[in-house]
């Protein structure tokens, strides 16, 4: 699933809330956004999966939650980066990291506990 850095404006929006959140509301926070470009917007994550919504009453007002989190989204993102950057290797994309010049030590050494932990966990 791809979101566009305009739906994820409103994903954003939505995340911080925790709640669900009518056009309305979503359009205080994204004054710069029509409220039809939001509903056209919030259409789409809709098609993609990413939100839910049900019509309130019989206005044109609708209600709006994500259907997954903030996390669960940064996971589908990582593993189909990895998926396709790295050929499924976790362990090329970690190299990489390493092999970057601008990780500190305290990177490193935060890596190393992660991995380790992880590792632990596995066992």
């Amino acid at each position: 699933m791809q979101i566009t850095k305009a739906e994820m404006e409103i994903m954003q929006v939505i995340w911080e809330s925790g709640e669900r959140m009518t056009t309305k509301e979503i359009a205080e926070k994204l004054p710069d956004k029509k409220i039809t470009t939001l509903i056209t917007l919030a259409g789409r994550l809709i098609d993609k999966g990413a939100l839910h919504s049900i019509k309130l009453g019989r206005s044109h007002a609708y209600e709006y939650w994500a259907a997954l989190s903030e996390k669960e989204y940064q996971k589908l993102q990582t593993q189909s980066f990895v998926r396709s950057i790295h050929n499924g290797s976790a362990k090329s994309l970690i190299s990489a990291l390493f092999k970057d010049e601008n990780l500190t030590k305290k990177d490193i050494d935060e890596l190393r506990e992660f991995i380790k932990r992880e590792a632990d966990f596995h066992d």
